[in-house]
């Protein structure tokens, strides 16, 4: 998820109240963004970003929104006539987004690990790989000393054929986020999508030769360091485990589009049963 597109997420004009809560991170007027807000928002970080830069970058983007909401109600646009023939429109939009959320809650659609696998077996043809797939063992630190140590113990352990043994107490010890440089190195992600937030470090992985072990990268935010284990080109077979997210997300819009064909013809049948609805 693009980490600007992530303050979308965060409640329109933020947590007005009467008393501030105690846990706020940003306050605008009477509008506050709390820790609660905010970690909303950093659910489903794609793997590779830094969680702090975006964090940071969500909460300008709050202040920046909450600034010009307060103004576009100074201004009196609410009372606008466009205006308010607009929020109607939003307002029925987002109506229908919440009944339709709330039947598939109801309904989960969630598929068995039997359908995920007979899809994969099914559909391998279409689901070649889009773009190159890669291993990564990554970890970042805010310190260029603890940069440079990790690297020196990663290249050890790839003289000695240990890394990939090693590696849960190397990102545990030097890893600002071990649960990411673990995440990382357990299977194959989209070259493309990692790193999304510090572009240095996608640039060099692209660069990067199978079996390479980067130099020490240092960025405004932190000091990285990546080896690439494996690289797999476009147009590739994939794995079942490479690409498991997207067989799930596959078969819950297969299932979703058969719900919603079935409510919207439910709430049909029933309009025309009361005379509530005519075709002419």
């Amino acid at each position: 998820m693009p980490a600007l597109l992530l303050a979308s997420l965060l409640p329109a004009g933020g947590c007005g109240r009467s008393e501030p809560p105690r846990d706020y991170l940003a306050r605008v007027g009477d509008a506050y963004l709390t820790e609660a807000d905010l970690a909303a928002a950093l659910e489903g970080l794609n793997p590779g970003e830094d969680s702090s830069y975006v964090r940071q970058q969500i909460i300008e983007q709050w202040i920046t929104n909450e600034l010009l909401y307060q103004e576009a109600r100074r201004r009196g646009l609410a009372d606008d006539e466009e205006v308010r023939r607009l929020l109607q429109e939003n307002e029925r939009s987002v109506l229908i987004s919440a009944l339709l959320a709330r039947l598939y809650d109801e309904a989960p659609a969630e598929p068995s690990p039997e359908e995920i696998q007979a899809y994969f077996e099914r559909n391998k043809e279409q689901l070649r790989l889009r773009e190159p797939f890669v291993q990564v063992y990554y970890l970042f630190t805010p310190a260029e000393d603890s940069a440079r140590t990790a690297r020196s113990r990663m290249q050890q352990a790839l003289s000695a054929g240990t890394l990939e043994a090693e590696w849960p107490a190397l990102a545990a010890r030097f890893s600002a986020d071990a649960a990411l440089s673990l995440e990382l190195a357990a299977t194959l992600y989209p070259e493309a999508r990692l790193f999304s937030v510090s572009p240095a470090v996608l640039e060099r992985l692209q660069r990067m030769r199978e079996g390479e072990l980067s130099p020490v990268l240092a960025t405004d935010e932190a000091y990285h360091v990546v080896y690439l284990a494996r690289r797999v080109p476009a147009g590739t077979i994939p794995e079942l485990a490479w690409v498991e997210d997207e067989v799930r997300q596959r078969l819950v819009i297969q299932t979703r589009k058969q719900m919603y064909a079935r409510q919207v013809q439910r709430l049909r049948n029933e309009a025309m049963a009361r005379e509530a609805l005519d075709l002419r």
